[in-house]
């Protein structure tokens, strides 16, 4: 027995001394930068970002709704306020409205670099905003209104950098290409319109940068440094539509079960029965890239994750954020069925949201859905626009350090991990354009901040657009 007990101590002492001596050795992967030669931006460039801001392109699921001439007074406005960008860039036009520019560089042979923005915003309820959405209210620290976050302060504050560049003379080694959508909101085909026309001239980009992610404060656990997040690929999306049909009557004398609870049943077993969670590329970098920024002790988890894997996805899955990097998930977001209060429905009618990680197909899913389900008289069938989750875009490249390298010297004592991200962009469409595509958007948010994109009161503040010219400006400057 004390035989025993020895050899199982030594294995633990041996356990512990072997997981700590892996911990000691874990090496942080952050760029060292030395301080950049940032220009000076005036308060001006709040003013131009306004003239874009109060011209409401509004993109509407019903494409009656759109109206057309607001992106014709959008780029009218942005021709005169960046003349040098319209005579120096070749610009061409694309489903109309979507717009490409591109800037020679003085060395062919080069591979071009992308950067991708789009000029619609999202329907608002003008009732629920503090000031006007389309107003463009300067409150002396923010500027206020729709499309400041989303997106028109990424497109904006590029042909800042751009025309900037210009004044001084600039001209870059690789060639810059600037490509904006105009309906990004809806499914982005003016994004495809030109993600086409690129890989029919055969352009192979060094890399692709659009929206995305964000620079985080105090949104990443045990870290408490600011963290810039580049997203590496984005989940899938897929819509599946339940329905089934049952008789009718007076609901004074109900059956045992109703077109209603036959739907409500199958929704929940679907529920019960999600997807296992998982690890996925995107996500596994992520950690890689954290594991040596957090304190000890919980460095071990990270140094260590061939034993801790299970724990940290366990951790994950506590928190709805959380949970989606590690899960497809699965909600209810449309329950529809009867027509007057004491009828029993003859119908009824959801419709259950995915978010995919990568692996998962919208096939896979439609085929799980119906094994759960296991009833025949609810139907399913995918419904809308969906697909698998984007390729994953490699950390290990000079594109990726490119981005990396730039944050640093834009955004003091910032960190930087790759990440996945949880929406969809315009980026999707420039698969086999580059493998180096990426999303992120030089904006400073915390939690609150993120609940105004898509939502009210959204804003800006003005030295944090400041910061996103000076991103645009170092990033095309640092493309050697």
């Amino acid at each position: 027995m004390r035989r025993i007990l020895k050899i199982t101590g030594l294995f633990i002492f041996l356990l512990i001394l072997g997981l700590v001596s892996k911990t000691f050795f874990l090496h942080s992967k952050q760029i060292e930068v030395t301080r950049a030669s940032l220009p000076s931006i005036d308060n001006k460039c709040i003013d131009r970002l306004r003239g874009a801001i109060i011209i409401p392109t509004i993109s509407y699921d019903d494409s009656t709704k759109i109206d057309a001439t607001t992106f014709a007074k959008l780029h009218k406005y942005i021709g005169k306020t960046f003349p040098l960008i319209h005579q120096k860039l070749v610009k061409m036009i694309f489903n109309r409205y979507s717009l490409m520019y591109t800037w020679k560089g003085k060395n062919s042979s080069l591979a071009p670099i992308l950067l991708l923005a789009h000029q619609d915003v999202v329907p608002v309820d003008s009732r629920a905003w503090k000031y006007a959405p389309f107003s463009g209210y300067n409150d002396g620290s923010c500027l206020w209104g729709r499309g400041t976050l989303d997106n028109k302060g990424s497109m904006i504050s590029i042909m800042e950098a751009v025309e900037m560049l210009l004044k001084e003379g600039y001209t870059p080694n690789r060639t810059i290409i600037l490509a904006f959508g105009n309906d990004e909101e809806i499914g982005g085909n003016g994004a495809r319109k030109m993600a086409r026309w690129l890989k029919e001239e055969r352009v192979k980009a060094e890399l692709v940068l659009d929206e995305g992610l964000v620079v985080t404060h105090g949104m990443v656990p045990l870290v408490s440094k600011p963290v810039a997040l580049i997203g590496t690929s984005e989940k899938g999306y897929a819509s599946v539509e339940l329905s089934c049909k049952a008789e009718g009557g007076h609901a004074s004398t109900p059956p045992k079960m109703t077109a209603i609870t036959i739907l409500d049943q199958a929704i929940n077993r679907v529920l019960r029965k999600a997807p296992h969670s998982m690890i996925a590329k995107p996500v596994n970098d992520f950690l890689n890239y954290l594991g040596p920024e957090v304190p000890w002790p919980a460095r071990i988890l990270f140094a260590n994750r061939w034993i801790f894997d299970p724990l940290i996805i366990r951790i994950y899955k506590k928190t709805p954020s959380g949970n989606a990097l590690v899960s497809t998930t699965a909600a209810p977001t449309i329950f529809q069925s009867g027509e007057k209060e004491n009828m029993l429905p003859v119908s009824a009618r959801a419709v259950i949201n995915f978010r995919l990680l990568p692996g998962d197909t919208p096939g896979l899913i439609l085929d799980r859905v119906r094994r759960s389900i296991h009833d025949h008289r609810v139907s399913a069938r995918l419904i809308g626009k969906g697909g698998s989750a984007s390729p994953v875009s490699p950390v290990n490249t000079d594109a990726f350090d490119l981005i990396h390298r730039t944050i640093r010297q834009t955004f003091d004592n910032t960190l930087v991990m790759p990440a996945l991200m949880l929406a969809l962009s315009d980026s999707r469409s420039y698969a086999g354009v580059s493998d180096n595509i990426y999303r992120f958007a030089p904006y400073q948010m915390g939690n609150k901040d993120m609940e105004r994109i898509h939502g009210n009161n959204e804003r800006i503040y003005i030295a944090d657009y400041k910061k996103m010219i000076e991103f645009y400006y170092l990033l095309i400057r640092n493309s050697k």
